[in-house]
């Protein structure tokens, strides 16, 4: 049996819940959504005005880790 390497690459460790709603074509009120119901992983605030990164690295791992 062959081994199989895949590669990926993350342009940024962390991107605003808006880029990532661009990058997966995933609507901006399910992302909030997902976000509130732990699906997607996010960058902890400091404080709960703060803006919601969604930490790509993370996600990532997730993704492999559920393949």
């Amino acid at each position: 049996m062959q081994k199989i390497t895949i590669n990926f690459s993350v342009g940024s460790p962390y991107v605003s819940i808006d880029e990532y709603s661009r990058l997966s074509g995933i609507p901006l009120n399910t992302c909030r959504a997902m976000v509130n119901r732990g699906q997607i992983i996010i960058r902890p605030k400091q404080a709960p005005k703060e803006k919601i990164q969604v930490n790509m690295i993370a996600m990532l791992k997730d993704a492999i880790g559920n393949s």
